[in-house]
């Protein structure tokens, strides 16, 4: 048997019983994910803040999160709140502005509301004199008053030049410098341009990457990292429609790159999505959520590629997140923080699969006509998304189905009785 070979490693891994660390950090990053109260967190993070809070929160009225904020104002920090219009009269919103706290949405001065004001940032500390106290809080956590969970993500970055790159997106939205805003020279969806000084930083020798919507259509840079995966990607998203994204995903798949992923419930119906695409005529193992029943919403927006980068933030991969709306992508090479959220990636795509075993090959082959032989007898043969499509005694297989049937191109698995695993790409 020829066939071309790729060193590769399928990992389709979800750990049934083992317990997710909810925290974790490195020397200058935390990453959190949803278990480990994000409201508390984000609300100890601002308790941190010694000079100055700007707050750039698509909703930020949860209970936990505004009084953090209220306590910080009367302490004496410097706060500057940006939220997006359609929350600016929530209660909590209204106690920030009632105690002096200056607060604005998207769509004051010369700009509109047609879009949202997405971001899910904070930056503490960016607007004194030392640049050893910079941080950066962002992620998909909206501090909303939720009842049920929501799976959701967050890191924060300590990093004065990633803080500053922040601090000037922040700044032109604001309209000004200043403690209070200038709404008539405030810019925000379209009408923002690029104003960072620069987007690639290199931190303790890692590099981070960060682009804003929509001057900097960050959907190309996303684009970039899966085009150059070389062994697997798994993605966790709340509203996924761009086709291009998806046409990078299937070339990297039909390259020979795990792909797993999943999907907010909401997405897998909606007639937008690239959900079905993705499964269906690409063949790749991508899932609708089953959360626990206290969990609300899949609400992540992040990819882990080859087990190395993380792309993360608040962007959704639709037109309006890419071409409309205020948001923050950040990209990040390090393995430490891309393990943290391929843990959490295993975790959600187990409950959406209910695949709880680990299946690793070493060898993807090309199908060719008539058919392959193997070096094994008494297989079966699944489909990408798991389904078995037929079984035989012997050790060839001609590219059809248990009733006959030739099956159309895609990925398929080889499963013999005793031994490893083959993935056959079938071109034709």
């Amino acid at each position: 048997m020829k066939g071309k070979k790729f060193l590769f490693r399928l990992l389709l891994v979800v750990m049934a019983l083992a317990n997710i660390r909810s925290e974790e950090s490195g020397s200058y990053w935390t990453v959190y994910f949803d278990s480990d109260t994000l409201d508390v967190k984000l609300a100890r993070f601002i308790g941190g803040a010694q000079y100055s809070l700007d707050v750039c929160f698509y909703q930020v009225y949860r209970d936990t999160v505004a009084k953090s904020i209220l306590n910080a104002w009367r302490g004496g920090v410097k706060v500057r709140v940006i939220t997006d219009s359609t929350y600016f009269y929530r209660p909590f919103v209204d106690s920030l502005r009632n105690a002096g706290i200056p607060v604005i949405h998207e769509g004051m001065g010369l700009n509109e509301t047609s879009h949202y004001m997405h971001n899910k940032f904070i930056l503490r500390d960016v607007r004194d004199q030392d640049t050893l106290n910079d941080y950066v809080w962002t992620g998909s956590y909206n501090a909303s008053d939720y009842t049920r969970l929501n799976a959701e993500n967050a890191i924060v970055i300590r990093n004065n030049a990633i803080a500053t790159c922040y601090l000037q997106e922040f700044e032109q939205m604001w309209g000004s410098s200043s403690d209070q805003p200038d709404t008539l020279n405030s810019r925000t969806g379209r009408r923002k341009i690029d104003v960072c000084s620069q987007h690639c930083f290199v931190v303790e020798g890692d590099s981070i990457w960060v682009y804003f919507s929509p001057q900097n259509r960050p959907i190309q840079y996303l684009i970039n990292m899966v085009n150059g995966a070389s062994d697997s990607i798994g993605y966790l998203i709340f509203a996924y429609t761009r086709r291009d994204l998806a046409d990078a995903m299937a070339s990297a798949f039909r390259r020979g790159v795990f792909i797993g992923g999943v999907h907010d419930a909401s997405d897998t119906g909606s007639p937008y999505s690239q959900f079905h695409y993705l499964r269906d005529t690409v063949g790749l193992f991508v899932y609708g959520d089953r959360l626990p029943p206290s969990y609300s919403l899949l609400h992540h927006k992040f990819i882990v590629i080859d087990e190395t980068i993380t792309i993360t933030g608040s962007m959704n991969w639709s037109n309006n997140g890419n071409e409309e709306n205020d948001e923050n992508v950040m990209i990040i090479k390090n393995s430490q923080i891309a393990n943290a959220y391929w843990r959490e990636f295993k975790k959600r795509w187990g409950e959406a699969s209910g695949i709880r075993e680990e299946i690793r090959t070493s060898e993807t082959v090309i199908f060719k006509n008539p058919g392959l032989f193997f070096p094994f007898s008494n297989f079966r043969v699944f489909s990408s998304a798991g389904q078995l499509l037929g079984e035989t005694r012997g050790n060839f297989w001609d590219g059809r189905d248990s009733e006959g049937r030739l099956l159309r191109p895609g990925v398929y698995f080889i499963v013999p009785r005793q031994g490893v695993p083959v993935k056959v790409l079938k071109l034709y």
